[in-house]
């Protein structure tokens, strides 16, 4: 049986509990999502009541998975300039106009710098500094002997978002029940 932890009635919580029973079953294996043996609104059960539950119902492995610790920390990213500054035609695109032709007027020295062919400095805009919040989310999973009560696998995983979607939960059971067959842990 899969049972995921966590609060009663969460679309998400039965969402990995049949990934992962799908799973259990396309390897081989007979698998039940723990809510179709307890009610989905009951958030705690008596532990001698969920092992007799599980013997009754011929379960012989129970793995469970639930959050242990949310860790939510903000930082301040700076603020930057985008280059120290930009250089644009005032004239428009700049052409050759009267390129060679220098005249010296008075003191003055018209050249390729025209009127047509002159450019402005302006600033480059900063960017604004921004808060991020960086998010950890642990997983914990276990997997018990139901005949002895024994824990006989336990893994941690980490995910960095709280909003977890259907590609997160297939990587998650994914995971799992890949370690779980590595360690030669489960019977067909």
């Amino acid at each position: 049986m899969v049972a995921v932890l966590g609060k009663p009635n969460s679309a998400t919580r039965k969402d990995a509990e049949n990934n992962i029973v799908s799973r259990l079953k396309k390897d081989g294996y007979k698998a039940v999502p723990a809510s179709d043996l307890f009610q989905p609104g009951v958030s705690k059960l008596d532990s001698a009541e969920v092992v007799n539950t599980l013997r009754k119902n011929n379960i012989d492995m129970l793995l469970t998975s639930a959050v242990i610790n949310v860790v939510e920390n903000e930082r301040f990213i700076p603020g930057a300039v985008q280059g120290k500054e930009v250089v644009v035609p005032s004239g428009g695109t700049a052409t050759p106009y009267n390129a060679y032709n220098s005249v010296y007027v008075g003191n003055s020295y018209y050249n390729y710098y025209n009127y047509y062919n002159s450019y402005n400095t302006v600033d480059a805009p900063p960017v604004p500094g921004t808060t991020v919040t960086d998010v950890v989310v642990i997983i914990e999973s276990n997997l018990y002997e139901v005949a002895t009560p024994e824990l006989i696998w336990h893994g941690q995983s980490r995910s960095y978002t709280k909003q977890f979607s259907t590609s997160m939960i297939n990587t998650f059971s994914k995971n799992v029940i890949g370690d779980i067959k590595k360690n030669k842990l489960l019977v067909k």
